[in-house]
């Protein structure tokens, strides 16, 4: 790409910031000439787990925590969620804990998922709106000046059954979100929502009763089993699903009226790619057109539902619905034949990366970050090889030319995706997860090589490129 400038990527945060449970750089927004950072410890198992919102201030190259998630009073039925929870991440086999306490008190959100500046009717000026994770409910979050973050959907005022919010998106002067994740007695869901719905309010500081449908549950389609994303482009907001029988679909709505919008369905069946093409990870409009990546929940295989395993995607729709195929499987398909147009097949040409995590654009260029289980596998069937592999970030300036800008991690094993990116005018920012303590323990199971993650901390990693 010529008359690329290479960013220079320093790290401004590790180890989880002073807790090494917050795996997660989970969600970030330029807010008042300061970045701001949400943070998930994905566990939610002790009161030490608290979802929460750091800034950082470029100029003094320093942080501080805006919101902490208060810690309050447990019951039977949180803990029974919390149980429920722990047994899909894996229990103390997976995570190297002695097992779950039944604490008297959890911090209300352990982790923030969606950060979006919007100015309702409300608000006096643009506010900064946090979407939560919590085992008591997911919520939102409200500030009007970036120090105080007070609830305005929260525990009680919904379905408590949602286990968070993400996907904040601003279309025409109206917030729209999306449910993510169930938690009750009985399941525990990341990413799986009791319904695949799209909400919108025009004034979300009056709370609750602020927010109404946009959408038939699932769109109309029963297998559409959660709204993973929300973008805007070319005046249409835009809604990717997950499907773990069909693959995802796309669907868009120029949000024109009131009560529930006029939908068109783009696409289907995973770009004809089925469930390889899982998900809708991540949505960006870049030049005129708004850009797809696919995702497959999991170490590039979702064993709850028996899908993969299988390799990223990247696709391109244009204002007039059409779509080209950049990164993945060439195939017929009803709109024609579909020929990557980078030459690259999924995932870069790298079967590891099971997700297109994080998009944003910076000076001009698109840049995609992954998900890249590569030192997950040589950790669980290691032969004495040391670990290798780590996320990746890619860059293209017209969608069909790519340049790999990080490899590997920049050499950190541990490192293994790019959950979030923003782009500032202090640089771009990178934040990651990092696990060294869980691929430690997997690697002494299976006897795979660590030598690196020796004084590797646990805990997710900020970088900035300038």
């Amino acid at each position: 790409m010529d008359g690329d400038t290479d960013l220079q990527f320093v790290s401004v945060a590790q180890g989880g910031l002073g807790h090494e449970g917050s795996t997660l750089a989970h969600a970030m927004a330029w807010f008042q000439d300061h970045l701001y950072l949400g943070t998930t410890a994905p566990r939610g198992a002790s009161p030490t787990d608290a979802g929460r919102i750091l800034r950082f201030d470029p100029k003094s190259e320093s942080w501080e925590t805006a919101h902490s998630a208060p810690v309050i009073e447990t019951n039977e039925e949180i803990l029974a969620r919390l149980d429920a929870q722990n047994e899909t991440l894996g229990g103390k086999d997976l995570a190297g804990l002695t097992g779950v306490t039944h604490p008297t008190g959890l911090a209300r959100e352990y982790g923030i998922r969606a950060l979006q500046i919007f100015k309702g009717k409300s608000d006096p000026h643009p506010c900064l709106y946090a979407g939560t994770m919590s085992l008591f409910g997911g919520g939102i979050l409200r500030s009007e000046d970036g120090v105080s973050f007070e609830p305005v959907l929260g525990t009680g005022r919904h379905d408590d059954s949602i286990l968070s919010f993400r996907g904040l998106v601003e279309f025409k002067g109206r917030l729209y979100t999306a449910p993510a994740g169930t938690a009750t007695r009985d399941k525990a869901d990341p990413n799986f929502a009791p319904e695949a719905m799209v909400y919108v309010s025009d004034d979300p500081a009056k709370g609750a009763e602020s927010w109404a449908p946009v959408c038939e549950p699932a769109f109309g389609d029963p297998v559409n089993r959660s709204v993973f994303a929300l973008g805007v482009a070319h005046g249409y907001l835009y809604a990717g699903t997950a499907s773990w029988t069909r693959g995802f679909q796309l669907w868009r709505t120029d949000g024109k009226g009131k009560g529930l919008h006029k939908w068109e369905r783009v696409l289907t069946d995973g770009a004809y790619r089925f469930n390889h093409n899982f998900s809708v990870a991540t949505l960006c409009a870049f030049d005129g057109d708004m850009y797809v990546g696919s995702g497959i929940s999991g170490l590039g295989y979702d064993k709850a539902h028996d899908v993969g395993p299988a390799t990223a995607e990247l696709i391109r729709v244009k204002p007039d619905g059409s779509w080209d195929l950049l990164v993945g499987d060439l195939r017929c398909t009803p709109d024609g034949l579909k020929v990557p147009l980078s030459a690259m097949g999924p995932g870069f040409d790298d079967p590891y990366n099971s997700v297109m995590w994080s998009m944003t654009v910076h000076e001009d260029a698109l840049y995609v970050g992954t998900q890249q289980w590569e030192p997950f596998d040589t950790a669980l069937h290691g032969d004495g090889s040391p670990l290798t592999g780590g996320y990746q970030l890619w860059r293209s300036r017209n969608g069909g030319d790519w340049e790999k800008v990080i490899d590997a991690a920049l050499g950190r094993v541990s490192a293994t995706g790019l959950r979030s990116m923003q782009s500032t005018p202090a640089g771009l920012f990178l934040g990651t997860s990092v696990h060294p303590k869980l691929l430690r323990i997997l690697s002494r199971k299976s006897g795979a090589v660590t030598p690196a993650l020796n004084a590797d901390k646990n805990g997710f990693e900020v970088l900035l490129g300038s």
